[in-house]
C-alpha cells in the first residue's frame, strides 16, 4: 500500500513537473526559441560561430513556414465549419420538405381510400417504419 502511494505520488509530481517545463516556452518569441535551440544544440555538439549561426537560421524558417501552416489550417478549418454548418441547414430544408410532402400524400390518401383501407395503409406504413428501424436490411412493399 504504501508502495502505491508512493508511486502515485511520484507520478503526480513528474506531470506536474512536465506541465511546468511546457508553459515556460509559450512566452518566448520565434527569434528566442530558434536561439535557444541552436546554443542548446551548439553546446551538445561543439559547434563554432558560424553553424551556430546557421543553425538558428535553419530554426526560424522552419518556425516561421510552421506557424503559416497553423494559419492556414485554422481558415481551412473555419472555412470547413462553415460548409458543415450549411449542410446541416440544408439537410433540415430537405427533411422538413420531405415531411410536408409525406403530409400531403396521406391527405390525398385520404381522401381517395375508405376509412377502413385508409387504416390499413397506416398500419402497413408503421410496419415498414418498424421493419427499417430493425437494421435487418429488407424494406417489404
Amino acid at each position: 500500500m504504501k508502495k502505491m502511494i508512493t508511486v502515485l505520488f511520484l507520478a503526480l509530481g513528474l506531470s506536474t513537473f512536465a506541465q511546468e517545463r511546457g508553459e515556460g516556452r509559450k512566452d518566448l518569441s520565434s527569434e528566442e526559441m530558434a536561439t535557444l535551440s541552436a546554443k542548446r544544440l551548439a553546446m551538445q555538439l561543439d559547434l563554432n560561430e558560424d553553424q551556430e549561426m546557421k543553425l538558428k537560421a535553419l530554426y526560424m524558417t522552419k518556425m516561421d513556414a510552421r506557424e503559416e501552416g497553423r494559419e492556414e489550417n485554422a481558415e481551412k478549418r473555419a472555412e470547413m465549419m462553415e460548409k458543415r454548418d450549411a449542410m446541416k441547414e440544408k439537410r433540415e430544408e430537405m427533411r422538413e420538405k420531405r415531411k410536408a410532402d409525406s403530409e400531403e400524400m396521406k391527405a390525398d390518401l385520404q381522401k381517395i381510400l375508405t376509412a377502413d383501407q385508409f387504416q390499413k395503409w397506416e398500419q402497413l406504413q408503421e410496419k415498414r417504419r418498424k421493419g427499417r428501424r430493425s437494421g435487418n436490411g429488407t424494406i417489404r412493399n
